[in-house]
This record gives C-alpha cells, sequence and structure tokens, in this order.
C-alpha cells in the first residue's frame, strides 16, 4: 500500500513537473522568437505583381526583406509602392496563420498532458485515503497491544 502512495505522488509530481516544463517551454521560446535571429523564427513570405515584388515577414510582426524585380523600376512610384504594400500585407497575413496554428499546437499539446491530471489526482487521493486507513489501524492495534491486561 506505502508502495502506491509513492508512485500515486511520483505519478502526479511528474504529470506537474512535465506540465510545468511545457509552459516554460513556449513562454522561453515566445521571448526567444521576439528577439531570435531571423532563422529562428516563423517566416511568411507575401507577392505581389504577378511575384516581381517579394516580402519576407519574421514573426514578432517584423519585415525581413523586400525584393523588387528592376523591371518594375519604370513603374509611377505610387504603383511601385503599391505592390509592396500588397506583398508585405500578404506575408504579415501568412504569418498570422502560422502564428496562430503554432499557438494552438502548442495549447492543443500542453492540454493533452493536463488530460491525465484529474485520473492522477484521483489516484493520489484514494492512495493517500488508503495510508491514512492503514495507520489508523496499525495505531489501534499498537495502542491495545500495550495495554495491560
Amino acid at each position: 500500500m506505502t508502495n502506491d502512495a509513492f508512485s500515486a505522488a511520483a505519478s502526479l509530481d511528474e504529470l506537474l513537473t512535465r506540465t510545468q516544463q511545457a509552459l516554460a517551454a513556449m513562454r522561453s521560446r515566445a521571448t526567444v522568437h521576439a528577439d531570435g535571429e531571423p532563422g529562428d523564427l516563423l517566416r511568411a513570405e507575401g507577392v505581389a505583381a504577378d511575384g516581381r515584388v517579394r516580402a519576407v515577414a519574421v514573426q514578432g510582426g517584423r519585415l525581413d526583406s523586400v525584393a523588387v524585380d528592376p523591371e518594375l523600376a519604370g513603374e509611377p512610384l505610387e504603383a511601385l509602392c503599391g505592390h509592396v504594400v500588397a506583398a508585405v500585407n500578404a506575408a504579415l497575413a501568412e504569418l498570422d496563420v502560422q502564428v496562430s496554428a503554432s499557438a494552438r499546437a502548442d495549447a492543443d499539446a500542453l492540454a493533452a498532458r493536463l488530460g491525465g491530471l484529474p485520473d492522477q489526482a484521483e489516484l493520489f487521493s484514494a492512495t493517500m485515503h488508503e495510508v491514512a486507513a492503514r495507520i489508523r489501524r496499525d495505531r489501534a492495534a499498537a495502542s491495545r497491544a500495550a495495554r495491560p491486561v
């Protein structure tokens, strides 16, 4: 019975530890991505003007690069700026989709880990009740044995 209590406590402790680690990893990844190297960040590309204007956005809402085909140099500046804005907006929209999917996956993984918590807590509680009952029985038996006849 005592081994069951230690086993249940160890399982519960392990589940809580893994959950805390998952939360810490999610928090640190968000911090690293906000300040990290571009290679470590989610990236998305947007295009405009039939692919002649390309923009790359990285996690944190920053623009990593913009490339404009030199053939567009003869276009009016207003039209060229419109293409750049369209490419950047497309990249940011795709980046939003990626960030949302990543956050959803993290939340799903955390929910899966937490899903076992009620079962572990119930097992731990039941085992503790059994241990307490055994201690009471052992104390009562010891008390009866110690009484003079």
